[in-house]
Formats: C-alpha cells, structure tokens, sequence
C-alpha cells in the first residue's frame, strides 16, 4: 500500500530527528507503546492525539482530551483539532511534530563537491593561482621600494605573506577533513588568494581614489566597507568547503565574523588616534601622474595671484610699521 504521508518529529531547531511512515488512517500519537507514533516526553499522555478524516475528507488532528492539549506551531491557545496539510506543523506537550505528504516539494538535490568537482578544484590550476599570486605579491614590494632595489627586499615580504597564506590555507584545509571528511586544500588556498587579490586591488584604488579627490574618505570606507566584504566573502567561501551548513546559515556567520572583526578594528582605531602624538598621519601613497592628469594653473594666474599676495603683505607690513611708536 502506498504511504499516505509521513509524521516528522522536530528538534528544538526544527530539524528532524524521526520519520514515521503513514498508510492508513487513524493515526495515534501518544506515549503509550500501542500508538502508531510514540513519542518519548512526559508531557505527553499515553493516547494523546489522532489524526482522522473528517466529513469532507479532509485530514485534521483531533485532541484527545489530553492533559496539556494540542497546538498549533506558533500558537499559544490550545485548540480541540487542527486541519492538516502538507506542511503543517503542531505541538503536543514538550514535542514538535509536523505532517508531509508524499507528494511535497523537496529541495534542489545539492552537488557533492567530493564526486563532482569543477576545474578549479584541479590542482594544477591552483598551483598557477597561487604562483600568480606570489608574482602579484612581489610586483607591488617592488613598486613600492623607495630604496636601493634588492632581490631580498623584493621577495622577504611576499614570501611571508605567501607562507601565512599557505598556513591559513592548511588550518581550513584540516577543518575540512575533520568535519566534511574532505581536505580540499587547493580550493581553500585559492579562496586565500582571491582575497589577498581582492585586499590589493581595493588598496590601491582607495589610494588613487583619495588623491584624486582629496575630499572624499575613500580609505576609510574601503576599510569599514570593502574590507569587511571581503572578509565576509573569504569566511563563506571557506565555510562552502569546511562544513555542510545551507547557504544562509554561511551567509549570516560570515557576515557575524566580519562584522566583529571591523568592530574591534574600528574600536581599536578610534582609542589609538585619541592618544597624543607628534608624528604626521599619511594617508596614502602619492602617486605618479601624467601632467596632464594633474589640476593645473597658467602661469599668468599663477604670477596675478603672486603680485595680490605681495600687494596685501607689504600693505600689512607698512601698517605694522606706521603703528609702531
């Protein structure tokens, strides 16, 4: 005989920890072992509940005059029968339970990335991620060396960096073992490296950003705002591999993470700059520009302002001088 449907019962967290298959009608839910659904929880009675057809043919759960009645999910009346569908979800003392037909939609099936993985799972294709990286890494020690340029100074830095990254790459990497059976150290490395591309490249726009148009806070919103995106997106894309949680649950602890991380920057920020100090803050690099990027002024304005300004101050200093005693 085919199922009817099936009676879930709910964890605190409304997951599932019981199936109970359905062929026939009535139903008895109940502490008691004679039930067709047994329900271990001292709040509920021997023969607590039924579910029946009524006159119309439709499905409803009917009370039986139990001692701390039925439910409805999110209700806090108690009601002598509830009309069930697919669906449907209920309460009867301490238990949650809910009711799905056979015919309820289920979820799209998801892809386990252990039998089916993509072509940047490859580890070839990461090793040339990773050493692009590394080059990327090199190229901007080296713009930014004022000094003598040395093969050490280039690489000490990156070469660091590299290794924090291979490190943190390899913490994520034994998560995953631990919880999802799998290492998938190449995917975490290349999220990794994503990031650091992703912290550079908003780096240096920022920087241009903020010399282009002084007026604009461009490295103080990259900071609270790119950085913390970011930083979101490289703790959900490590959370894809290192555990089995759905999309929004890695969503909202992603952006939890990053949210506390630019919290106690920000606090740590703000209680640096209100101590004292004598040493001038630069915000940014200044950049080489082509002239003709460069706001600009003619040297005939150039020298009118310069005869204005020489004008007001010998006229301040004759006045200065006509005062004196």
């Amino acid at each position: 005989m085919a199922a009817l449907g099936y009676i879930e019962i709910l964890d605190a967290k409304g997951n599932v920890t019981e199936r109970v298959r359905i062929d026939s009608l009535p139903v008895h839910i109940g502490r008691a072992y004679s039930n067709h659904v047994v329900v271990d929880d001292p709040y509920v009675c021997p023969a607590h509940l039924t579910i029946e057809q009524n006159e119309q043919g439709d499905l409803i759960a009917r009370d039986l005059e139990s001692v701390n009645g039925l439910y409805a999910s999110g209700r806090s009346d108690r009601v002598a029968t509830l009309a069930l569908r697919s669906g449907t979800q209920f309460r009867i003392g301490h238990t949650s339970l809910r009711f799905r037909s056979v015919e309820h939609p289920l979820a799209p099936t998801l892809v386990d990335r252990g039998v089916k993985e993509s072509h940047f799972a490859s580890p070839h294709v990461a090793a040339f991620i990773v050493v692009a990286v590394l080059l990327l890494l090199c190229l901007e020690s080296y713009l930014g060396i004022v000094e003598r340029v040395t093969f050490a100074k280039v690489v000490s830095e990156p070469l660091t960096s590299f290794s924090m990254l291979l490190v943190w790459a390899g913490l994520w990497a034994l998560a995953s073992r631990i919880v999802v059976s799998h290492f998938y150290y190449s995917q975490h490395a290349m999220i990794a490296c994503g990031a650091i591309v992703g912290f550079s490249a908003l780096n240096v726009s920022s920087e241009w950003v903020e010399f282009l148009f002084p007026f604009i806070p461009a490295l103080w919103i990259v900071g609270l705002l790119g950085t913390g995106l970011i930083l979101a997106a490289l703790v959900y894309g490590h959370l894809g591999f290192a555990s089995p949680m759905r999309r929004r649950s890695r969503l909202w602890a992603a952006l939890s993470v990053s949210a506390a991380i630019i919290g106690v920057s920000v606090l740590s920020d703000y209680a640096g700059r209100s101590k004292f100090s004598n040493v001038m803050e630069f915000n940014g690099v200044v950049k080489p520009l082509d002239a003709a990027w460069v706001p600009s002024t003619s040297v005939d304005r150039f020298m009118e302002t310069s005869q204005k300004l020489k004008s007001d101050l010998d006229a301040l200093a004759q006045k200065a001088k006509a005062s004196q005693p």
